[in-house]
């Protein structure tokens, strides 16, 4: 009887440590299939995330696939949206374009990563070389010029100088989003103290002509000469500018007007044929346009680099 027993008992132990296996089985099983099905939808929806340029999403969603379960290519993913979202915020709230390039660079060397980042990295770099560019080789050296004026007081100068920047072309831009907030800022106080400069002129003005009918009360007769000779000089110099009033105009080349848009053109004409043109101001570029129509070529993307070497050419 207690041989039985004792065999009982361990059928007994045999069928709950087997069964317990099974449970354990079955559970371990169950973890790792829930387990997939959350890496594959944490991976669809950073891509999704990805596709429509929300790099900050996609990021956070191929975080969560990796932790789900660790593989190269949720990591690979990661880091390639991180640096797209990093290179997008650094362009868009400052003016550091080489460091966005730099992010935007390694997002498009991200070999293992999301085919789709990857094209729009490559097409990101591109954008952001063509802002820094038109940054570098036209709003600083305005934005330096308009500060000069600003520092040798001639406020006026600033204020249309600073405005200039804001008529370019490509200025509401995403990417010059910080630029022009710096601007409008300089814009601003530039007219404040250009409206304070006037109203001294005003003061200044008004007080000169105070005195000077009190001087004529006591010599009336010296003013009455004073003025016919004031009405000759005024005749004169009005007739010297009739005269000059056929020249042409800085901005003017064969009759038309060269816009802010021309002359990034001209710019980008003077690229594709080799030539480094950030050192030239927007009036050596239309300068250049009207030598190079008087050549014959009269539209931009005629410009040669013939004509480009006979405008640096010292004239005789």
């Amino acid at each position: 009887m207690k041989r039985k027993t004792l065999w009982t008992i361990i059928g007994i132990i045999a069928v709950a440590v087997l069964g317990g296996g099974f449970f354990y089985a079955q559970h371990q099983s169950s973890q790792n299939h829930s387990a997939a099905e959350s890496y594959l939808t944490y991976m669809n929806e950073g891509k999704q995330a990805a596709k429509a340029k929300k790099y900050a999403a996609a990021a956070s969603k191929f975080a969560s696939a990796y932790k789900a379960k660790a593989t190269s290519e949720a990591k690979h993913c990661q880091s390639q949206a991180e640096n797209l979202r990093d290179s997008v915020h650094l362009a868009k709230t400052s003016t550091k374009y080489a460091s966005a390039i730099v992010l935007a660079q390694k997002a498009k060397n991200e070999t293992a990563g999301y085919s789709v980042m990857t094209t729009q990295a490559g097409k990101l770099v591109k954008t952001l070389k063509g802002v820094k560019d038109n940054y570098d080789s036209e709003i600083k050296p305005l934005m330096k010029k308009a500060d000069s004026s600003m520092s040798s007081g001639a406020y006026s100068a600033a204020v249309s100088t600073y405005a200039s920047i804001l008529d370019l072309p490509y200025i509401n831009e995403a990417y010059y989003a910080k630029v022009r907030a710096d601007v409008k800022e300089d814009l601003k106080e530039a007219k404040e103290k250009a409206k304070d400069e006037d109203q001294d002129e005003d003061s200044s003005s008004s007080s000169s002509v105070s005195s000077s009918k009190e001087s004529s009360a006591s010599s009336s007769s010296k003013a009455a000469s004073s003025s016919k000779k004031s009405s000759k000089s005024s005749s004169s110099s009005s007739s010297s500018q009739v005269e000059g009033a056929g020249q042409s105009v800085n901005d003017q080349v064969g009759g038309q007007t060269v816009t802010a848009r021309d002359v990034q053109q001209i710019r980008n004409q003077l690229a594709s044929l080799g030539e480094d043109s950030s050192g030239w101001s927007p009036q050596d570029l239309i300068n250049l346009f009207r030598y190079a129509n008087e050549q014959g070529h009269t539209t931009i993307d005629s410009i040669t680099k013939d004509d480009v070497k006979g405008y640096l050419s010292p004239k005789k």
